[in-house]
């Protein structure tokens, strides 16, 4: 499949910002009702709001320049006899527009840790990786900014070796990020699944799929978002002007992404309160229980944390399991 032309890759990249825009407008408009018609307004349901209208302000502001880059590229500079014109690096709004992005980026990846960091019972090691894999894509995405305003006028990213590295440092570092995040997500919760699993033979994912659907589940675990990080690795290595697309979607995705997870922290359909949940009605209330299995007695201490302080509603829960038998020793399940 050949390459689109600049002109025709950067209209169809608008189309699909002014798109994802529309919907994000919609996810962000309820999000905020969510978080304000609480009657409870905890420093973290502020946080929250904060970066919700953020992440908009921004997402609104490249639309903003995005479009009038489309407009002065088409009506201004003659971009319909000469479509290089719109691959002009010297043009201030391109280093004004990937500004706007590496922002967004940022706080869309800080969304995504700290929900992996909440499920690790604030563990600070997770807290240590995480701020030094952000440090590398804000380093990465400075480098971008410098190396287009330095960059010769007119000449695309995939002819600028510089620019093109660049680029790349910046999509890898950034999709390391939500990999990691990911990563931890995934495993925090196949770990609870299977402890639970085997002291009560009911599955929490099975549950947490039931109640809040499978689309909840992908959300939380970031699997769309991975994807769509590894759609524009793909098209940038291949040097195909589609590249110019899936970047302008990601500019308004690195803030829906974000937005729904924090639409259901909000409605209180995350893994960490499904786990919460799974435990109160197993085992009646949060405290200490004596079970067993066959016939090793099992021990079921159920901790609960907070996200910020102990006045936040917003809770979840960590399962630490304590078994003993007169062969050998059940390993302690928490990590």
């Amino acid at each position: 499949m050949s390459s689109p032309a600049p002109l025709e890759a950067f209209f169809i990249a608008l189309q699909a910002e002014i798109l994802l825009y529309g919907m994000y407008t919609c996810l962000f408009a309820s999000s905020l009702y969510i978080l304000l018609c609480k009657k409870k307004k905890t420093r973290v349901v502020n946080i929250m709001m904060a970066l919700n209208t953020i992440m908009w302000s921004l997402a609104t502001s490249h639309l903003a320049v995005s479009f009038n880059q489309n407009y002065r590229g088409i009506f201004r500079d003659h971009g319909v006899e000469d479509p290089t014109e719109f691959e002009n690096n010297a043009s201030p709004w391109i280093c004004t527009e990937l500004a706007l992005e590496n922002v967004n980026f940022i706080l869309g990846d800080s969304v995504v840790i700290w929900r992996a960091w909440v499920l690790w019972n604030r563990k600070r090691w997770i807290l240590l990786v995480s701020a030094v894999l952000l440090l590398v894509t804000l380093g990465a995405g400075i480098g971008v900014i410098f190396a287009f305003a330095t960059a010769p006028k007119a000449v695309s990213v995939f002819d600028n070796p510089s620019l093109h590295i660049w680029e790349l440092m910046f999509i890898l570092s950034t999709m390391g990020t939500n990999i990691w995040a990911t990563s931890l997500i995934a495993y925090r919760a196949w770990s609870h699944n299977r402890t639970i699993r085997a002291i009560t033979g009911e599955a929490i994912m099975a549950r947490f799929r039931r109640q809040n659907g499978i689309l909840a589940l992908l959300i939380e675990s970031g699997v769309f978002y991975c994807c769509t990080w590894l759609i524009a690795i793909i098209v940038t290595l291949c040097g195909n002007k589609g590249a110019y697309v899936v970047i302008y979607m990601l500019s308004q995705l690195t803030a829906i992404y974000p937005t729904l997870i924090i639409t259901l922290v909000s409605l209180r359909s995350t893994l960490d309160v499904a786990i919460e949940t799974f435990q109160d009605t197993q085992y009646g209330r949060r405290g200490t229980g004596e079970f067993h299995l066959g016939t090793v007695p099992v021990k079921i201490e159920v901790q609960a944390t907070t996200f910020s302080s102990h006045q936040d509603d917003l809770e979840t829960g960590v399962l630490v399991i304590d078994a003993k038998s007169n062969d050998n020793a059940l390993m302690n399940d928490r990590p």
